[in-house]
């Protein structure tokens, strides 16, 4: 029986991506490029982190110089549209009360800014439901390397075999499987869902109500 369940945030918790897509297309637009996404493109721009999204950004345009130009106005841009078209999957809130109630201890890691990540869960699900928000930091490196998920497990000394993580991309059955952990794959969300990308996961699910059943 999992006693932990540590969560990643975008696409699993909440829908987050037309406040990523209005930022990087304002921050494209105001440096100059004349190319924009749509949402599905945005999808694929995410995954591993604000670095990474910047480089896909800039397509062919790529250049440190760019990057760095891109990525000094995107930040500012991320964080003042990140609650914009932001919405809770069904029944996320629901299903983490029940699973708090009966005892389980939350958690949210994350590739999103630690202090972005923090504020975000925090709008949307209060200051009650998760014992820790372990987000990206500056200096660290972004998952799959499993630094978020040990953060937790060191502060609040939890067993792996107790563990569950819960996410909905190959980046989080990968950073479930560096940290040692089992990984719950969410189907709801921003990843490719082919039959070898399941079979990776211990657990597969349509929606997180399901976790309710383990």
């Amino acid at each position: 029986m999992f006693k932990n369940f540590i969560f990643d945030l975008d696409g699993t918790l909440l829908d987050t991506i037309e406040g990523i897509r209005l930022a990087i297309n304002q921050a494209l637009r105001e440096c100059g490029f004349e190319h924009q996404f749509d949402r599905d493109g945005t999808v694929y721009l995410i995954g591993d982190g604000a670095d990474a999204l910047v480089r896909r950004a800039l397509k062919e345009h790529y250049s440190e110089e760019n990057f760095a130009r891109l990525k000094a106005r995107y930040m500012p841009l991320y964080k003042a549209y990140q609650e914009t078209g932001t919405f809770e999957f069904p029944n996320v809130a629901k299903t983490l009360q029940i699973l708090k109630k009966s005892g389980k201890s939350l958690f949210v890691a994350s590739n999103k800014p630690d202090l972005l990540a923090g504020r975000i869960i925090s709008k949307f699900f209060g200051n009650d439901l998760f014992s820790k928000v372990s987000g990206h930091r500056e200096e660290d490196p972004v998952k799959p390397n499993p630094i978020t998920v040990s953060r937790i497990e060191d502060e609040f000394g939890i067993l792996k075999e107790e563990t569950l993580y819960v996410g909905d991309s190959h980046v989080d059955i990968e950073t479930a499987r560096n940290a040692g952990i089992r990984c719950c794959l969410l189907t709801w969300g921003y990843d490719h869902y082919t039959p070898e990308l399941l079979a990776r996961a211990d657990y597969v699910l349509p929606s997180i109500d399901g976790l309710l059943n383990l």
